[in-house]
């Protein structure tokens, strides 16, 4: 009991210090690492970014009232002065608006609590401060700073809901907002690919130009994100990415960079930072705490009477708030938002200035940062699982794979083809619809993925991979994304994903695997190879093909294990060239990929932004850009399909693989 009566005295006594000192540390950590989450989608970053953006308005709302009913006259007037930091700590920090995008929503709720909060520190210092004319000046330039911060706050979410992102493609995304070569192409409808592609070159570096190009497609990438009607602009938009895609190496980069506005509009102040209005807050807010800064370290003194304790406690939020303003600051006038702000505005003569300033910014390590997340791909493979020494059901692994180069050139080649030679007669998919029958949608996508990687796996374990490798790789890296997809992230698949479905599959194939092992017939399996060097893998693919395989079992997990097999052996029968296969195999894949985006819902895509994003995202968004939508909609399959031996009427050259 005494020491709880001890702990009580201290807390009653500091309890204000703490809290204060607690609300500025939340700040300084948001502002620090909440930009990570844009490229890094870790649990622990997550985890330590929800408790930092929760206890930071809670320990500010909660501290302001404990002032509001605990602080004394004259012996704690300097603990007042404190109230407007508070309002300025729930203004938060321009790295970090909402951390889910719910937040953005409920935008009313947080100006009810702004009016509230906003009364609370006007009665706190109203009551309480008095005395020092210095002191009293400087706590109203801090409230009238921490007012507009918040009230900036509230902006920025407003602007982010579906409402404000409607009417951002009204106000900044018309013909006026783009640069002056392009925008009189437009009015005269006379823009050329030579207008689109002198004017992202006369940025001169390569990652520039594509930060350009971005922030020329926004519009389009906006519209994609809320399902808005196109417009006359993205006439615009169109002809800047005609010349993006004519640079297949900037093409990916340029749509990462979208992904990363948008994570910029949704999650942080940058719609609200880089306009006019935002502006004049950032000179005003600067202006009005250095001022209070000079007010109060030259002519307040802060010897007459107060606590050392609360000396030091106002030196570091004042010096805090001027060194995180400063810093913002910086960083906002170095951002690609500001360049492409004053370029489209005909302030040509700045733009290298704040180019050379984004640079410094970047290499200080404080900068815009693309996502490393879009550049790899989940991995989950069955056979790979079954067959490894790790195999646990209650502890399924996961790994993330580089996309490679070739895997990059490989898919946009396939959607070009699909952009650039799909008629808009039919809906469904470019390559599986020149009369081919590949049995692609006779089942739930869940099912399809199981069945399609089981089919894939024994294929690449059945051909010589020579002079293929790279092909054979892009095929396994997408299948082993879809399946992570399926394992790890089945709200972005469409439908109902059954967590049972691919649980049962891993069954199967592990039961394959222990027969393979206590048969030991590793050595009649590999005469069936043309692989010099044979896998455990490769030997449960060839066992599941010649001793598992059970066409007419259609029970329960055999039926999707049966299918899969039954899809293999009826395209290893078809006689087709390696490359042939390869290129059916590899088409499928990308169909469904694509399936798979259109269908995630754009919520779904948003809210991967906030970890750092899916690839599934970057092909979404490509697809969009290359107008597939507009041809082939990705709605409902064309027609099903119950027997897979219908394969043997498709002749390779309808393919088109070429």
């Amino acid at each position: 009991m005494v020491g709880g009566g001890v702990l009580l005295h201290l807390w009653n006594e500091w309890a204000v210090q703490i809290l204060v000192l607690f609300s500025f540390t939340s700040q300084a950590f948001l502002f620090v690492v909440a930009g990570n989450r844009r490229r890094n989608g870790s649990t622990k970053l997550k985890v330590l970014l929800w408790l930092a953006y929760l206890l930071a308005d809670s320990t500010a709302t909660y501290t302001l009232g404990h002032l509001s009913i605990a602080s004394a006259p004259h012996v704690h007037q300097l603990v007042a002065f404190w109230a407007p930091f508070l309002l300025l700590h729930l203004g938060g920090q321009d790295t970090i608006t909402a951390y889910a995008l719910e937040d953005n929503r409920l935008w009313l709720r947080h100006l009810q609590t702004l009016v509230v909060q906003v009364l609370g520190a006007a009665y706190v210092l109203y009551m309480h401060l008095s005395g020092s004319r210095a002191l009293v000046a400087a706590a109203i330039l801090m409230f009238a700073v921490g007012a507009l911060k918040y009230g900036e706050r509230i902006w920025a979410l407003k602007c982010a809901d579906n409402d404000g992102l409607n009417s951002y493609l009204k106000k900044y995304c018309d013909d006026r907002k783009f640069p002056p070569r392009i925008r009189r192409g437009v009015r005269t409808s006379k823009l050329s690919f030579d207008d689109a592609k002198d004017d992202l070159e006369s940025f001169g570096t390569e990652e520039e130009m594509a930060l350009h190009g971005a922030h020329t497609l926004l519009g389009l990438c906006v519209r994609a994100f809320i399902n808005h009607p196109q417009s006359a602009t993205d006439y615009i938009c169109g002809s800047v990415f005609y010349f993006v895609r004519h640079s297949k190496e900037n093409i990916y980069a340029v749509i990462e960079m979208e992904l990363s506005l948008m994570y910029d509009i949704m999650y942080t102040k940058a719609r609200v930072v880089h306009t006019w209005y935002g502006l004049c807050i950032r000179f005003v807010s600067l202006l009005a705490i250095a001022t209070t800064a000079v007010l109060v370290f030259l002519l307040v003194n802060l010897k007459d009477g107060y606590k050392r304790v609360d000396v030091a406690i106002t030196c570091i939020l004042l010096v805090g708030a001027l060194l995180l303003e400063v810093t913002s600051g910086f960083i906002a006038i170095g951002s690609t938002w500001t360049g492409y702000f004053l370029y489209s505005r005909r302030w040509n003569l700045l733009h290298p200035v704040t180019a050379s300033l984004r640079r410094l910014v970047v290499r200080a390590g404080i900068g815009q940062r693309w996502s490393e997340t879009l550049r790899t791909v989940g991995q989950f493979n069955m056979l790979d699982f079954c067959t490894g020494d790790s195999y646990n059901l209650k502890k399924v692994p996961m790994r993330r794979a580089k996309i490679s180069p070739q895997l990059k050139d490989l898919l946009l080649n396939e959607l070009l083809r699909i952009a650039d030679r799909h008629d808009g007669a039919e809906e469904g998919m470019y390559s599986l619809n020149q009369n081919t029958d590949l049995p692609l949608f006779e089942a739930e996508f869940d099912t399809r993925i199981v069945r399609w990687q089981i089919a894939t796996d024994v294929i690449l374990c059945s051909i010589d991979e020579d002079g293929e490798e790279d092909y054979q790789m892009a095929i396994k890296n997408l299948s082993d994304y879809m399946m992570f997809l399926l394992v790890n992230h089945p709200e972005m698949l469409p439908g109902h994903s059954r967590g049972h479905m691919y649980v049962d599959a891993l069954q199967w194939i592990a039961r394959c695997n222990k027969n393979v092992v206590r048969l030991d017939k590793e050595a009649s399996i590999m005469r069936n190879y043309k692989k010099p060097l044979i896998t455990r893998g490769a030997q449960v693919a060839q066992y599941m093909t010649d001793k598992c395989h059970r066409p007419d079992d259609d029970s329960g997990e055999n039926a999707t294990c049966n299918h899969g097999v039954d899809i293999a052996k009826t395209l290893l029968q078809k006689g087709w060239d390696t490359r042939h296969l390869l290129g059916a195999i590899f088409g499928v894949w990308v169909e469904m990929l694509c399936y798979a985006g259109r269908h995630c819902s754009r919520d779904c895509h948003a809210r991967k932004l906030s970890s750092g994003g899916e690839f599934l995202t970057v092909v979404w968004l490509l697809t969009a850009h290359l107008g597939i939508y507009e041809y082939a909609k990705f709605r409902e399959p064309p027609r099903v399909y119950h027997n897979t031996h219908d394969l043997l009427r498709v002749d390779p050259v309808t393919l088109n693989l070429s």
